[in-house]
């Protein structure tokens, strides 16, 4: 009987040690997932840090960051759009209506198929935009 009961109480002490590890295991996921999900949140607040206010001039398809005092155009040669601290003389932004839109880095542009959708130019130069309100 004393070695079934000396056996007995092994089996115990590794039950209990199995279920500390599992414990410990556990927690340790917990922990991870914990970890994940602040990355996570971080992550999405440094995303809507970079939101960056551009003026859009559809007459002229051009973008202006006050912030960077920098325009983006489009130029036919290269077919690209570039960023310039001074437009070309061929690019001529008085007296154009301007709105204010909002990206989330420096590459506005990206959207440039949406803006000439909603702020369509009129051959007369007028704009006809299709929610006055700024997005």
């Amino acid at each position: 009987m004393a070695s079934s009961h000396g056996w007995h109480v092994i089996r115990i002490s590794r039950r209990g040690t199995s279920f500390k590890n599992k414990i410990v295991f556990m927690k340790r996921i917990i922990l991870a997932l914990a970890l994940l999900f602040a990355l996570g949140s971080t992550t999405k607040l440094a995303a809507q840090e970079t939101r960056v206010r551009f003026y859009y001039y559809p007459s002229t398809n051009v973008y202006y960051n006050p912030a960077s005092d920098q325009y983006w155009y489009y130029d036919d040669v290269s077919t690209t759009w570039t960023e310039v601290k001074t437009l070309p003389t061929t690019i001529t932004l008085t007296k154009t209506p301007r709105y204010t839109v909002y990206y989330n880095g420096e590459d506005v542009w990206k959207d440039n198929a949406t803006h000439m959708q909603k702020y369509k130019a009129r051959k007369n130069g007028t704009i006809k935009a299709k929610n006055p309100k700024n997005y």
